[in-house]
């Protein structure tokens, strides 16, 4: 008998236990905000600006660069960069940084020189 009294207030426990740990990582987890991170250039001095949308200004969204984190204008554009596989020819100069640079429906992408250009999405 003594093993059934002590199990309820031990469940009970257990199940508080559970609410407060759900709610404190939800409560980390911060809010994604819409779009996407652009394409960023690795970055090596593992900087970390933020570690969810929700530390970013307004409309930014807190994106990896390698190590690093930082907030970013996000792209809007549906669709992901085509893969590229280094090395390849490419206009060895950035023609854009977000997709709201480039027309239609066309993303700012890595090029095969590395650069940013306009780009075909793939689905």
């Amino acid at each position: 008998m003594p093993a059934c009294r002590l199990g309820l207030p031990a469940a009970g426990l257990l199940l508080g236990l559970l609410l407060l740990f759900t709610h404190l990582s939800d409560a980390g987890a911060g809010a994604e905000k819409p779009g996407v991170c652009p394409q960023l250039q690795e970055r090596t001095d593992c900087a970390k600006e933020c570690s969810s949308d929700d530390q970013c200004l307004d409309n930014l969204k807190c994106c990896q660069a390698g190590c690093s984190s930082f907030c970013s204008s996000p792209n809007e554009k549906q669709g992901a960069c085509p893969s590229v596989d280094f090395p390849k020819l490419g206009i060895c100069e950035d023609q854009c940084q977000l997709d709201n640079q480039c027309p239609d429906n066309m993303k700012c992408c890595r090029n095969g020189c590395g650069k940013m250009t306009c780009a075909t999405p793939t689905f």
